[in-house]
Parts: C-alpha cells; sequence; structure tokens
C-alpha cells in the first residue's frame, strides 16, 4: 500500500488495533488517549526504512488487556508507503500545466526556473487536436511560427524577434539550422518552452529560446490508447499508443506509438501525408539504473507550395485562398530516423549520472515550380523551376551529474557536464531558372517539366563541445542564487563536393558563457527572480582581408513574478527582459571602389547592434475542478541601435513579428447536472500587425484574431469524442508576409475535425 513516504512493518500478535497502527508506522505505541493528543517524540520514532527497502517482520507483544478491548491475533502483510512523486510527466495528469520542467538539466518547478517558461501539456496536445509541432508552438505565449511551405512541413519558430536554434530532444541538444521539421506529436509527453538565452547548456545560439520535445517514456503498467480524426478537406488520421512492462517482474519496459495523417489543403493541388512510428525500451540494470534504447521514423511525402507573390510596390495579393502558383508535379518528401540510448543512475541522495547519445538522420527533397517575380499589371508573375535535395546527420552526445548536498541545514545542488554535437549536410540541387510563366486570377498547373540534371553538390560539417556547471545555493531559506558558465568549442568547414575544394572555414575556441540569477521565494507560493545570460554567436562573414568576423555577442536582462497557486494547480508568471546583440555584422563603410584584387565581393566589419525589449505574462493550470484555462500575452519591440546603413538605424529589426500576441484557450468538464459528462472549450489568438522591409517597400500584414470552440463528450469511461472548429468566423488573414518573389501565406479559413478516442 502506497502512504505517505514509509515502509509498514509485518506484524504477528494478538495487537490491541492503535498498536496495530502505531507498530505499523514505525511510532511509539500509544494508547489511543495519548494518540490523539501528543506528538510522538522525535527519539521515539523509528526512522522509515529507504523507498522500496521492507524490513523483518517485528514481533511486538500484546499488552495487558484494556477495559471491554476484545484482543484478537492480527497479521497485517508487508504495507510500502511511498510520497507523492512529483515528475514532469504530463501525460495522465489531466492539466494544462505542469509541476516541473527538464529544460534546465535536473527538473525544477516553474517557480524556481528564472526565466519566462511556457508547458504545452499531453492534455492540451489531445484537446486541442495539436497533432504537429508548428500547431503546438502557435499555441505557446511569444512564439512566432514562421512556415515555409504551404503544408506546413518546414517551418522557422522565432521568439523575441530572434529565430530559435536551440531545438532538444529530451533536452539533448541537435541544434536547428533553417527550416526545420519535427516528427508527430502523438510520440510526445509535452512542449517545453524556454524564452531567452539558453548558451549556458546550449553553447552557441541566438538570443531567442530553447524548445525541448519530450517523448513519452514506456510506463511500468500495462496502458493502451488510440484516436481516429476526420475533418475538412479529406483529412483522417489514426493513432495507436501502447505501453506496459514486458517481463513479470517489471525490469523491462516498452512503448510503441503509431500515427497516420492525411490532409489536403484549403489550397488548391497542396496536400500531405504523414507516417510515425516510435519504440522505445527501458530496462532496470539495478535497482538505481535504468538504460533505455529507442527509435522513431517519420516520412512525409507532401505538395509543396511556397506561397504567393506580392506587387512591388508593396501591395498583397487579393485572391481566393485556394490560389496555388506552382506545378501540380511539386513534390516534397521527407524522410527522418531518429535512434537514442540513455543511461541514468540513481544516487542514494536524490542526484543522478546520465548519459545519452542520439543520432538524427533526415533526408530531404523538394521539386518545386514557384513564383519568381513580383505581380504585373496583368496579374502575370514568373516561374522558376529547380530541385534541391538535403541530407542531413546530426549526432550528438550529453553526461552530466546533478550532485546534491547540504550546507548550513540546506539543501543545495551542483550540475556538472560535457557534451558534444555534429551536423553533416551534403545537398545536391539543379540550377534554379525562370523557365515558365503563370497568371495568378488563373493558374494552369500543367507546367511542363523540366529535364533535371543536377550540377551542385555542396557540404557541410559543423562540430560543437563544451563543458558546463551550473551551480545552486541557498545562502538563506528564502532565496537561491544560480550561478554557471560554459566554455564551447566551434568549428564549421563547407565544400564544393565535386571539387573537393574548401569553401569556407571557421572556428571559435574557448567562448566562455556565463549565467547568474537569483530567486527570492515571498512566500510557499510566489517568488521573484532577475535573470542575466550572454551569447555568443558565430558570422560567416570575413573583412576587406578575408579574415572572418568574431563572433557576435551579446546579454540578456530579465526579471519576474511567478507563482504556484490553487495548491500548485494553476501557474501565473510575469516576466520583463532587454537584449543587446552586439558586433553584427555590417557592410564596411571604408572598403574602397573598386575593391582590391583578392577581396571579399562583400567585406564586414563587425559593429552592428540590436535591442529586444519587452514583457510576457502568463496563466496555465486548473481553476476549479475541471476547468482547465491557459492565457498569455507578449509585448516584443526591436531596433536597430546600429543598423547597416546609416537609414536602417533606429528602425524595426524583427519586424515579421507581431509587437503584441495572445492566446487564450480554455475547457470545462461538467461533472454532474443535465451536462453530466459534456465539455465545452474555446480559444482566441490574436496578433497585431506585422510586416517585411525590402529597401524602401513594406509589405504589411494587418491584425488578425482567430476563434476556435470545442465541444465533447464522455461517452464511456474508455471513450470520449470532440468536435473542433477553428477559425470559427472564417476570417480571412495573412499569415505570413515576405518579400516581392512568394512565400506569402493566407491562414486557415473555417474547418471542422472530428475526434474519437480511447483509453484503457
Amino acid at each position: 500500500m502506497h502512504f505517505r513516504g514509509f515502509v509498514m512493518n509485518t506484524l504477528h500478535g494478538r495487537l490491541r488495533p492503535h498498536f496495530v497502527l502505531a507498530a505499523g508506522l514505525g511510532l511509539a505505541a500509544l494508547s489511543p488517549a495519548a494518540a490523539a493528543q501528543d506528538p510522538v517524540p522525535a527519539a521515539e520514532a523509528a526512522a522509515p526504512a529507504p523507498a522500496g527497502a521492507v524490513p523483518p517482520a517485528a514481533e511486538i507483544p500484546a499488552p495487558a488487556p484494556a477495559g471491554d478491548v476484545k484482543e484478537e491475533a492480527v497479521t497485517l502483510p508487508a504495507v510500502l508507503v511511498t510520497d507523492t512523486v512529483v515528475t514532469p510527466t504530463t501525460e495522465g495528469s489531466g492539466s494544462y500545466t505542469s509541476r516541473q520542467v527538464t529544460l534546465g538539466k535536473t527538473p525544477q518547478s516553474i517557480k524556481d526556473t528564472p526565466q519566462s517558461v511556457t508547458v504545452i501539456t499531453r492534455q492540451r496536445i489531445e484537446d486541442q487536436n495539436l497533432t504537429s509541432v508548428p500547431k503546438a508552438l502557435k499555441q505557446a505565449t511569444g512564439v512566432n511560427v514562421q512556415r515555409f511551405d504551404g503544408a506546413g512541413n518546414f517551418n522557422n519558430y522565432y521568439i523575441r524577434g530572434y529565430q530559435v536554434d536551440a531545438i532538444q530532444l529530451d533536452g539533448i541538444n541537435f541544434g536547428a539550422t533553417g527550416n526545420v521539421v519535427e516528427f508527430d506529436t502523438a510520440m510526445y509527453d509535452r512542449v517545453e518552452i524556454l524564452r531567452g538565452p539558453g548558451g549556458l547548456f546550449q553553447g552557441s545560439g541566438e538570443p531567442s529560446g530553447v524548445i525541448n520535445l519530450v517523448r513519452k517514456r514506456a510506463l511500468a503498467h500495462a496502458q493502451y490508447g488510440g484516436a481516429v480524426t476526420v475533418g475538412s478537406w479529406d483529412s483522417y488520421r489514426t493513432e495507436l499508443d501502447a505501453t506496459g512492462p514486458l517481463t513479470a517482474d517489471g525490469h523491462l519496459r516498452g512503448r510503441i506509438v503509431g500515427a497516420y495523417n492525411h490532409q489536403d489543403s484549403f489550397v488548391d493541388v497542396v496536400g500531405s501525408t504523414r507516417q510515425m512510428v516510435y519504440g522505445t525500451l527501458e530496462y532496470d540494470l539495478a535497482q538505481s539504473t535504468t538504460l533505455s534504447a529507442g527509435i522513431a521514423w517519420q516520412d512525409v511525402d507532401a505538395v509543396i507550395d511556397q506561397g504567393l507573390p506580392a506587387y512591388a510596390d508593396g501591395r498583397l495579393l487579393d485572391v481566393p485562398r485556394s490560389t496555388f502558383i506552382g506545378a501540380d508535379w511539386n513534390k516534397q518528401e521527407l524522410e527522418s530516423t531518429d535512434l537514442f540510448t540513455e543511461v541514468e543512475h540513481r544516487l542514494d541522495n536524490g542526484g543522478y549520472l546520465k548519459a545519452a547519445v542520439r543520432k538524427l538522420d533526415r533526408y530531404m527533397l523538394y521539386r518545386v515550380a514557384r513564383a519568381n517575380s513580383a505581380v504585373d499589371a496583368n496579374g502575370n508573375v514568373n516561374l522558376q523551376t529547380g530541385i534541391y535535395s538535403p541530407d542531413r546527420e546530426n549526432l550528438s552526445a550529453d553526461a552530466y551529474a546533478s550532485l546534491p548536498f547540504e550546507a548550513w541545514g540546506l539543501k543545495h545542488n551542483l550540475v556538472v557536464g560535457l557534451d558534444w554535437r555534429k551536423q553533416e549536410e551534403t545537398a545536391k540541387s539543379t540550377a534554379f531558372a525562370n523557365t515558365a510563366t503563370m497568371n495568378v486570377f488563373n493558374p494552369d498547373h500543367a507546367v511542363v517539366q523540366p529535364d533535371w540534371v543536377f550540377n551542385s553538390l555542396s557540404g557541410t560539417e559543423t562540430r560543437q563541445y563544451g563543458a558546463y556547471t551550473q551551480l545552486r545555493i541557498k545562502p538563506v531559506a528564502w532565496a537561491t542564487v544560480v550561478g554557471g558558465g560554459r566554455l564551447s568549442w566551434w568549428e564549421s568547414q563547407s565544400y564544393n563536393r565535386l571539387t573537393g575544394a574548401k569553401t569556407a572555414d571557421y572556428d571559435e575556441k574557448s567562448e566562455f558563457t556565463p549565467y547568474a540569477a537569483l530567486i527570492f521565494d515571498l512566500s510557499r507560493e510566489i517568488s521573484l527572480y532577475a535573470s542575466w545570460a550572454e551569447i555568443f554567436q558565430p558570422q560567416n562573414n570575413v573583412t576587406l582581408d578575408n579574415s572572418p568576423l568574431p563572433p557576435r555577442t551579446g546579454l540578456q536582462y530579465e526579471a519576474g513574478i511567478k507563482a504556484e497557486l490553487l495548491q500548485d494547480r494553476l501557474n501565473a508568471q510575469l516576466a520583463v527582459f532587454r537584449t543587446r546583440d552586439r558586433d553584427r555584422a555590417i557592410a564596411d563603410p571604408n572598403a574602397p571602389s573598386p575593391l582590391p584584387t583578392g577581396a571579399p565581393a562583400n567585406p564586414s566589419i563587425s559593429a552592428g547592434e540590436v535591442e529586444s525589449q519587452g514583457f510576457e505574462a502568463e496563466l496555465a493550470g486548473s481553476i476549479l475542478p475541471g476547468w482547465e484555462l491557459t492565457l498569455g500575452y507578449a509585448y516584443v519591440d526591436t531596433e536597430y541601435l546600429r543598423g547597416a546603413t546609416t537609414a536602417q538605424t533606429g528602425q524595426t529589426f524583427a519586424a515579421f513579428t507581431p509587437r503584441h500576441t495572445g492566446n487564450l484557450w480554455s475547457l470545462y468538464r461538467f461533472t454532474g447536472g443535465a451536462l453530466k459528462d459534456f465539455s465545452i472549450g474555446g480559444g482566441v489568438r490574436a496578433l497585431s500587425r506585422f510586416y517585411n522591409q525590402s529597401g524602401a517597400v513594406r509589405f504589411e500584414a494587418p491584425a488578425y484574431t482567430v476563434v476556435s470552440a470545442l465541444v465533447g463528450y464522455q461517452i464511456t469511461p474508455h471513450w470520449q469524442t470532440t468536435l473542433t472548429a477553428d477559425n470559427l468566423f472564417d476570417e480571412k488573414y495573412y499569415e505570413k508576409v515576405s518579400g516581392v518573389t512568394r512565400q506569402a501565406f493566407y491562414g486557415e479559413p473555417l474547418n471542422f475535425s472530428l475526434v474519437l478516442r480511447g483509453s484503457f
């Protein structure tokens, strides 16, 4: 029996009930009156046995009879009593918040994490039918999703005006260099988002944030689940999930998850099919040591759409949202294989040692006809055709120790670790050329496909390794001081694979990235924090004499307040931040004209500077039993403090990032009355205007607000169904704008999805 952290002994003999209870809990035997009135002196209380251990049976003699109490022989089995364990896992919690996050190597509560954090839990993924990572991140506070293709398979993410290049899988870095593709969310327990620099555990990177995709783990009990979805635009989806022990003793556990997703699109011709399989095994090598390994495979077959062009003066097209500027032979293939293994050894004092290795292989191909000019007065644009096919391999390793210790009567923690990662990419492509024209008001997709000849084969190799440490000290019970640093080495080479010539070579050695924070506990529920973090980001620009520029550097200041309310069911946070990004490459204003022989075409100096500042607020969790809520708002203001030109100085740096973004989603489950077993939900996503500047021309998208609604019914304890409507009022809006040639995308019109979900 699990009951509050003690091991109950096996008892034999003729015992009265209050002696049975006292002995079983390891307490001195008390009379009923004494047990009710007097606390047990510390010296008389038996020390609790280690969790999982059952001591030998205890023979306790019966006391002398008293009053009318009937004596009887009582034999109780061994009973194991444990505390409620707080873990970051969100599966099965039914909550829109998490008690802990794992963004900093050791699990910490959101309140004790001195940066702005969002967690998209498993419950929220299922309630909102967030079947892909981009869909989930659109619901996260302050995250701007920029898709590269109409099917939404390639995406870039921006936080605080900067692109996120720190994407983790189970806390292991694998980086992200443009147009990220993630696995289906059926395999994930949660998505964790840290806003602001993550350089302490990441190394080089933008001051944007970290996205940590946390997979589902094999469970010690049998559990089965699945879902079937049908929806607008011939959308259908199935997913299955099975987990449990594979041996009688439970030391070997497994899990397998599969998902199949097909969806056409509101855009003509465009559609996508995604298949994903994920499997993992966990084995207890010893009571305190667990080895896990697994594989995830995903295949995507889609029609690629690279968006709409615009007019040369910056006006956006006003055409049906179904308009597709491309050929019927446009194609996108993506195959990903993720292999991983990790071992964890848990120490008696609550610390642990952990090592993990991850290998991620990705094959991509896109064959495309796309717009490649401004729209003329008659609605015509040039069509550019070509093929691009990169193979990418990411290999990452991370080993660290989390070492708690006690001093001056308080608990502290030290993390030390090493990590290493490598990315190799080989890309072959044809020459992209204008080969046809198309009218945007009457597109004809029967475009002649060229005879493809691959004439480019390029490659890049990037390696990074480092050592990091973080110390959390409590000088007093109500304050925590966090300090740490990382020493990084980074190198990158580019090659022409056809000739074998090295085309670029950069390296940075012994770059130190410090981090510091203070956390003040105003009460058990509320804390104040302030943090300071530095960044470095290598640049591939060169000076007039062909010397590489030093990396960009910068720092961020952040302060905020966090609260765990309503018995930790509701997390609230408010953060303000300011980031300075220095030594950015700008054109060398003193470069002679004409350039001397041997000089680079675009000589640069490291003198640019950018500032990003703003604030974020979030509320997530349960307000009342059955009522889950998440509410977020972000304000971001970016500016060139020193731009590439005098005219650029003072202008907005990340104009494509809306200055104001807000997200609301709420769901209520009725537990009684006429609506018992029904649930209703709804949400709002609102963004202010945003634009892209190209010289003197501005391509601007108006502000928009999208409303969603849900109704659900719990058919039986094991089966439930939900009907969701997205863009309930069918607002027509641009979700992304770019330049004149392409990459302007409409958001989805009104659409519906019906889900039947079972769990056993």
